[in-house]
């Protein structure tokens, strides 16, 4: 089956902003966006709702952090056929994440987090996702489709990479990923630039 088939939790954007939306980041304390999403998740196919702004695809984001070095897990998407969204191909990324799936059902989104964890990741236990926040972004014509469920998954164990889809991976130090973040030649996925302030802070506050 081609992602265009896959069916997918969909929710309709007036549903979701019913009370007025916002740009950005959105702290998770400030509403509860996760009830809504509960209460009005449908699942459609992919491919109806690509193009679509009217209609929200929720993506689970989970940053990993290790709560005793503070260093976060980065990777970078690989290119050309590895990785099969074309449109974040070689990109940079600290979340962890994908579509809400039908098997998900159950409790779709803390369930399609620790789908996507055990995935795109190896590690020996995976630890649950904390919702820290939420993304708007309708600055591009993918990101306007999308609406981003951030977590941080905090773990103290060895995170690897579990198939072709990460080029490479690392953990690095709130420093370092700074400074890749500012590189000119590193291309780096919109939602992680867009939740890096709250995560920092985050970090710090350990």
């Amino acid at each position: 089956m081609g992602k265009e088939d896959q069916i997918i939790a969909a929710i309709r954007r007036k549903v979701l902003f019913a009370d007025g939306d916002f740009q950005g980041f959105l702290a998770a304390h400030e509403k509860d966006y996760v009830q809504v999403l509960r209460e009005g998740l449908e699942f459609m196919r992919r491919g109806d709702i690509e193009e679509r702004p009217e209609i929200q695809q929720p993506v689970p984001y989970v940053w990993i952090v290790n709560p005793t070095t503070k260093e976060i897990f980065a990777y970078k998407r690989a290119g050309k056929q590895g990785y099969s969204e074309a449109r974040l191909r070689d990109k940079w990324s600290c979340g962890i994440g994908g579509h809400v799936e039908k098997s998900d059902e159950a409790d779709p989104i803390v369930g399609a987090m620790m789908r996507e964890l055990m995935e795109e990741v190896k590690m020996t236990s995976y630890p649950r996702p904390k919702i820290v926040g939420y993304i708007n972004d309708d600055s591009t014509p993918v990101n306007s489709v999308h609406f981003g469920v951030v977590a941080i998954a905090e773990t103290i164990l060895p995170v690897e990479k579990g198939d072709d889809e990460m080029a490479e991976c690392k953990s690095m130090s709130v420093g370092e990923l700074e400074k890749l973040f500012e590189d000119p030649r590193v291309d780096v996925e919109p939602w992680t630039r867009i939740s890096w302030p709250f995560v920092k802070k985050y970090i710090e506050s350990l």
